[in-house]
């Protein structure tokens, strides 16, 4: 403790030795900068003063002598062109004059000066009382009102009069002082060759010492400091003065540039002070801490190794290996956990031997195999036993473990939870292979009963036959309808159905369904009525396939418990909000009443019911609940309740709402009528960074149409308003391409921001596909959203659309024609299925091959060049896929059509990756054969 005295007190002792020096360097110092900053202040000002001084003169003799101003007072237009010059030297310097004035020997005077205001100019012609005295060379002159600049005006060497500039030195100086004056910490004053003070902005008023020195070094033309003092009221203040020497119309002066000197003394001081005792209190406190700290470390010691005794007991008792290892991989501890995980007698054994790294033959292929997409391989270790494996998952923590850098590893025993996984993995492999078997063993059968139902309805059949035909038909298409509700179900319960984003008429969706159900009711016994209220837009976006479904299967639910009385289905809007519609649909009927029991079995459980009344029939089915599966999809929610109130305790009343989005086009008033041609479609490209679509590019030269193409850049959008006018030059047609490295929505915001949506078709083709793309495009004026891949067809359809003298039926019926020379080849291992297309094929007028199998379509598509190849997806030897990846390594521009019962989500993209583009599934028709070789083959 003594030793820490004699330290406090000897730091005292420096800290009052360093605050000396530290003020006498702080003042020095600051004396120097206040020099310095006085030394090039006075200079800026001088040479101010230096610069005026020099182009006044210049200014002034360019006035008087590069006109004739013997003519001022007898030509109009010559004292004019005076006058201009005039007023633009007196708006140059007129930060130091006050007025101009011109008279000659005839008595014609004139006088130029601003108004108060100073905005004004005050001009006066007058003649002479008596003729002013006319000087003969260039003169400063004091008068009452300041100083007069005289300047001799001269015609041939003849004295003829005098221009005469008045001169405000204290308004010179006060604008030219202004930026430098601080009052008590700087100001300027200024003294004449004769030693006079003829400007001072200090405020006070004093005597200055050393005057006559400072006039003498004015007169040699000196510029440096002194420091002398300033008398006021008795009290000399020392300052100290920089000063320059210079000269203004023709008068000798010196600027002074003077700051006091003890004010800084006494701050400096002031703040020495201040630091000194700051000091001597920050090593009092830290002199207290410190005793206070080494009492407290003797305390925290005891309590840390308590703590540290704890943690090593609970590390040892935890149900999971811990290991401690450094940057060597040596390990520092483990608990009893990891040593039987790794076979040790005990964890002291553990203790320094190297810790094993992952082994990529096991944790790699156990990764890959197994958890490949939701962990990391590094996050498990597999340790092979005598039978069977120990799987761990390791969570690995940096930490500090005596006084090294080290790591910490959690090791979990999880191998029941990975066996569980596994087993429940593949159950549901199972399960996705089943359902997959099943489309295809069903769809197989329908596909000829369907397309064979097909061929006969449109030949010459009996009344009798063709009823008996229709029936087969209709009781075909109840089957299949089952089939993809099974598969819609099972979509909906594992999370795969993803729901279309289309644009589309609701009441046309809602009059096919109304059609449908009515061909299934006797209209004598059962009214069906359908009403949607004025008020719900027609035009929507969202999915119409699945409110087709949902529609279908309520209907038909009411259709097939109602024996007679009516059925209602009525649509009304519940709420609208930012373009999105709530629509409530209310179906009820005069059919049975169900009980609570039998409504949760008809719906599933997740519906809000009241029933009073129980019937003798459940009508459940799958269609039902997958309904309400889908309108929960779809945003909203059902709710069911029996009896309906239409007729006493009869009926069941559906109620649901689902959310749309609004279709509100942009409506562009566009006169394309005189393009009658593609040719004459001028058309802008407009993709991201050097790189060009060549797909996109490809297509649109096909067509025909007039491309440009541009990289986008933030002049693009001034370029297109200047490209609007010139009429003859304008874009109709912008494309955007849209991409993962280049959004096309960005440009169509640009683009929408700037008011240029409305006069251009704007179409965006992407290959960034994601749900909302299509509103974005409605919202911001686009036009036509296409997705890649996409056919030629679909994208001069939608150019025609918009171009409408472009419509070329002579030249499509021309191209439909000549298309039924196309090579088709039919991969199909079964037979029934071959007669089914074969026979379609036939009625259409088409010719093809077949082949067996994938490798016998491999190589005859090798052989010979065909314009569409259909591929079954599952065949024996080589299947579809394999068989298509193939071909399309051989000649990528084949076309290629899955022609498959396996209708599954997993076959669609595993059918993707290998190439092909289109599907078509089974059970096939012939108006869906009708529609592919029309988007196809039969276009321009």
């Amino acid at each position: 403790m003594n030793k820490i005295l004699w330290a406090v007190s000897a730091a005292l002792l420096l800290i009052v030795l360093a605050s000396s020096l530290v003020f006498s360097g702080l003042y020095n110092k600051q004396i120097s900068y206040i020099k310095n900053l006085l030394d090039r202040e006075v200079r800026i000002a001088g040479s101010s003063v230096d610069q005026i001084n020099n182009e006044f003169s210049s200014d002034l003799n360019q006035i008087l002598f590069s006109v004739d101003h013997s003519l001022f007072f007898t030509d109009p237009v010559q004292q004019m062109k005076i006058e201009d010059k005039i007023k633009f030297f007196f708006t140059k310097y007129e930060s130091v004059i006050t007025g101009i004035k011109f008279f000659d020997n005839n008595r014609n005077g004139y006088t130029l000066k601003k108004d108060e205001t100073g905005n004004n100019w005050l001009i006066h012609n007058f003649v002479l009382h008596a003729q002013e005295e006319i000087h003969s060379r260039d003169e400063l002159i004091k008068g009452s009102r300041g100083y007069e600049y005289y300047m001799p005006v001269l015609k041939n060497g003849t004295l003829i009069g005098n221009f005469i500039v008045s001169i405000d030195f204290n308004k010179y100086f006060n604008d030219l002082f202004s930026g430098f004056n601080a009052r008590e910490y700087q100001w300027q004053w200024v003294i004449s060759d004769s030693g006079s003070v003829i400007y001072d902005n200090s405020g006070q008023s004093g005597k200055y010492s050393r005057i006559d020195r400072l006039t003498r070094l004015v007169a040699e033309g000196a510029s440096e400091n002194i420091v002398h003092s300033f008398a006021i009221e008795g009290n000399h203040k020392k300052i100290i003065t920089s000063f320059y020497s210079t000269q203004l119309f023709q008068k000798e002066i010196g600027l002074m540039f003077s700051a006091p000197a003890d004010k800084f003394k006494n701050y400096i001081l002031k703040v020495t002070l201040a630091m000194a005792l700051l000091a001597i209190a920050l090593i009092l406190g830290i002199f207290w801490l410190f005793v206070q700290h080494i009492r407290s470390l003797e305390e925290k010691s005891a309590k840390l190794k308590s703590s540290e005794e704890m943690l090593f007991r609970m590390i040892d008792s935890i149900p999971a290996g811990v290991i401690i290892y450094n940057g060597n991989r040596e390990i520092m501890m483990a608990n009893k956990e990891a040593a039987n995980q790794f076979s040790y007698q005990s964890e002291s054994e553990m203790k320094g031997r190297i810790y094993p790294g992952n082994k990529s033959t096991d944790e790699s292929a156990y990764f890959l195999k197994n958890l490949a997409g939701t962990f990391s391989h590094d996050q498990f270790v597999i340790i092979k036993k005598e039978i069977g494996e120990l799987i761990l998952y390791r969570n690995t923590i940096p930490v500090s473990f005596q006084g090294e850098d080290a790591s910490l590893d959690v090791l979990f025993d999880v191998t029941m939870m990975e066996s569980a996984r596994k087993q429940a993995a593949t159950a549901n492999t199972a399960k996705s292979e089943f359902l997959a078997r099943m489309s295809y063993e069903l769809r197989t059968p329908l596909n000829g009963i369907i397309g064979m139902a097909d061929i006969l309805i449109k030949s010459r059949l009996s009344a009798e036959n063709r009823a008996i035909v229709n029936l087969l038909r209709q009781s075909a298409e109840v089957l299949l309808n089952i089939v993809n509700d099974i598969l819609d179900f099972s979509k909906i319960e594992s999370g795969r159905m993803i729901l279309d984003e289309i644009p589309f008429s609701l009441r046309e969706e809602i009059l096919y369904s109304y059609d449908l159900a009515r061909t299934n009711i006797d209209e004598n016994q059962i009214k069906l009525t359908c009403s949607v209220d004025e008020e719900v837009p027609d035009k929507l976006i969202g999915d119409p396939y699945r409110l087709r479904q949902i529609l279908s299967s309520l209907l038909s639910h009411s259709v097939d418990n109602t024996a007679r009385g009516s059925i209602n289905l009525k649509c009304s809007l519940a709420e609208k909000h930012n373009g999105t519609m709530n629509l409530r649909f209310e179906l009820t009927d005069t059919g049975k009443s169900f009980d609570r029991a039998t409504i949760k079995k008809i719906f599933g459980e997740q519906i809000n019911i009241e029933s009073k009344v129980h019937g003798d029939d459940d009508g459940s089915g799958f269609g039902t609940i997958l309904a309400r599966q889908l309108i929960e999809l779809m945003g909203g929610k059902l709710n069911a309740e029996s009896p309906s109130g239409l007729d006493g305790d009869k009926g069941l009343k559906i109620s649901f709402t689902i959310s749309l989005n609004l279709n509100e086009t942009v409506i562009k008033d566009l006169q394309f009528d005189d393009i009658t041609s593609f040719g004459q479609i001028r058309t802008l490209v407009i993709s991201g960074g050097h790189l060009k679509d060549e797909e996109i590019l490809n297509s649109l030269y096909k067509l025909g149409l007039t491309v440009s193409v541009t990289s986008y850049q933030k002049s693009t959008i001034n370029q297109l308003m200047a490209n609007l006018s010139f009429p003859e030059k304008r874009y109709h047609l912008l494309v955007i391409a849209d991409n993962g490295e280049f959004s096309g929505f960005a440009v169509a915001q640009d683009l929408w921001d700037n008011n240029l949506s409305a006069r251009f078709i704007i179409m965006i083709i992407s290959s960034n596909d994601a749900r909302g793309n299509l509103l974005k495009c409605i919202r911001l004026g686009v036009d036509n959203y296409i997705v890649k891949p996409f056919e030629i067809g679909e994208l001069y359809d939608k150019i025609r659309m918009k171009f409408s003298g472009t419509d070329r039926q002579a030249d499509r019926q021309e191209a439909e024609a000549g298309s039924r020379n196309i090579r088709i080849l039919v991969v199909e291992d079964n037979k029934l299925n071959q007669k089914v297309l074969g026979t379609m094929l036939k009625s259409l007028g088409y010719s093809f091959d077949f082949a067996d199998d994938g490798f016998a379509g491999l190589i005859q598509a090798k052989t010979r060049k065909y314009d569409v190849i259909f591929m079954d997806l599952l065949m024996p030897r080589m299947d579809g896929f394999e068989a298509a990846r193939q071909i399309l390594e051989y000649d990528n521009s084949q076309l290629i059509v899955a022609f498959t019962a396996d209708n599954l989500p997993d076959s669609r993209r595993k059918a993707e990756l290998a190439g092909i583009k289109e599907f078509i599934s089974k059970p096939v028709r012939i108006d869906e054969l009708r529609e592919f070789f029309r988007k196809h083959f039969f276009k321009n």
